[in-house]
């Protein structure tokens, strides 16, 4: 079926830091091609500082107590829910998920994709999962019109690295590597799309990294020697929602739609992703979704005056007292433990204090109530409890959280 709407190819780019986009001095002549043909968002918020529930905010359009994902593994999405692909897939779009990582279809993130592929975190674009998926789009083997989204997991750790940008003039540390390996590999996947495809470079949430590939490898050899559990966490995410963790950038090349070299600098969210897409494929979206459409800020110059909710979910063992929420304004965030009464409230001026290092909130109480207020509304939305997962979806939900390094 062809409808008139145009392909959508959904770039996702697991531990994509917003500085990963021309800020860490990385040769990425492809990406940088790519963002040239379109606009971007230099402050874009993730929902999250873990994969799943972030996916499933950017691939539903509602905030977390809406859709109920709310851990890397362990909750389904919410039957009320909308979702991405089934709005796209009753317009007509023919959907594709490739995925890897915690999202298993236990979590219903498959909910409206026709194709719903999981494979293992090993396999890369670069291999032969990669140039399978090249080879479908240069043979135009998808029906058209289509919404690819695609999971990539080069820049998680491990992080892959291939042998020819190993050298040092492809950055200090294994993350620098991996994003000018992975910008070599993206190139001919890149060339395979038909000219008027719509597409979107997003990451998931951010990164903490370590200042040197050696500094990494004693840290490792370290977590190695007396287990995760006994050392302090110095390089990942999903423990806090400190700006190097929900930073990420947001790319939108649209033919005809999204003016080259558009930019803007005001603050956006992942919940904005589903309008987003849903209003460059032309279709309508559903009343009711917390996100709004963000192609007004690049084609029009739009101020959108948004906010954004935030939390982690702590350890993937951990306890409710592990669990962080936030509040992001343009200039303000809050961040609370809403189940650890003893641990002090957070409130950073980012205009004056970027690296978050200043805690404010004992000097300005009035404005932490008036934050713990806008997250509380958010919280008061919460749709209730999703079916449990069965005892066979919790087992295999438990082997690819181990086979991922996430709980030994």
């Amino acid at each position: 079926m062809n409808t008139g709407r145009p392909n959508v190819l959904f770039l996702l780019v697991d531990c994509l830091r917003a500085d990963a986009i021309g800020g860490r001095g990385v040769p990425t002549p492809h990406l940088d091609a790519l963002i040239a043909r379109g606009g971007r968002f230099t402050q874009m918020i993730a929902s999250a500082s873990s994969t799943t529930p972030c996916v499933a905010t950017m691939l539903t359009g509602v905030y977390a107590p809406r859709h109920g994902v709310r851990s890397i593994g362990a909750h389904r999405l919410h039957p009320d829910a909308p979702t991405l692909a089934s709005l796209l897939a009753a317009a007509g779009y023919h959907t594709v998920a490739e995925t890897t990582g915690p999202l298993g279809p236990e979590s219903g993130l498959d909910r409206g994709f026709a194709e719903y592929r999981v494979r293992p975190a090993a396999e890369y674009l670069s291999g032969d999962w990669g140039r399978a998926l090249i080879a479908r789009l240069a043979g135009a083997a998808l029906p058209s019109p289509w919404f690819l989204f695609v999971h990539l997991w080069e820049l998680h750790a491990p992080r892959k690295i291939l042998p020819p940008f190993r050298a040092r003039r492809f950055g200090r540390t294994r993350y620098d590597r991996a994003l000018a390996s992975l910008d070599a590999a993206l190139a001919p996947l890149l060339a395979a799309l038909p000219p008027d495809t719509v597409v979107l470079l997003h990451g998931d949430h951010g990164e903490r990294l370590m200042p040197s590939a050696l500094a990494y490898r004693w840290y490792r050899l370290r977590r190695d020697i007396l287990g995760a559990s006994r050392t302090r966490k110095l390089e990942g995410h999903e423990t806090d929602v400190y700006e190097e963790l929900v930073r990420v950038p947001l790319v939108v090349v649209a033919p005809g739609r999204v003016p080259s070299g558009a930019a803007s600098a005001q603050l956006v969210r992942q919940v904005d992703v589903t309008p987003t897409v849903l209003d460059l494929a032309g279709v309508p979206a559903p009343a009711g979704l917390d996100g709004v459409s963000l192609v007004p800020a690049l084609t029009g110059g739009r101020t959108l005056g948004l906010e954004a909710f935030l939390e982690a979910c702590g350890r993937v063992r951990g306890t409710e007292r592990d669990r962080r929420r936030g509040w992001r304004t343009e200039r303000w965030k809050l961040v609370e433990a809403p189940y650890a009464p003893d641990v002090p409230d957070e409130l950073y001026d980012l205009a004056a204090d970027p690296r978050e290092r200043r805690n404010l909130a004992g000097s300005e109480p009035e404005l932490v109530a008036s934050l713990k207020a806008r997250i509380a509304a958010v919280e008061a939305g919460a749709a209730g409890a999703a079916e449990a997962l069965s005892a066979e979806e919790e087992a295999a939900v438990a082997a690819r959280l181990r086979d991922l390094g996430y709980i030994e």
